[in-house]
């Protein structure tokens, strides 16, 4: 039997994707990236990968720094 712990956990996850549904994977990140999570979470909510997640932030981060130099 799962505990309410684990119920909460998965409830929660649900509505944070059913949210984000309609956005693309890289907004998607953006968002769960500045909610605190770390690239293994963000992996394992989108179904993708440690790495991919990574190699998305690092473009996001670099788009977020050329948007404010100009």
């Amino acid at each position: 039997m799962a505990s309410d712990s684990s119920k909460l956990e998965k409830t929660m996850a649900a509505l944070l994707l059913a949210s984000l549904r309609e956005l693309g994977q890289k907004e998607q990140i953006a968002i769960l990236d500045k909610a605190g999570f770390g690239q293994t979470e963000i992996a394992g909510l989108l179904g993708s990968t440690s790495k991919a997640i990574s190699v998305r932030l690092a473009e996001i981060r670099k788009a977020s720094r050329s948007k404010k130099r100009a």
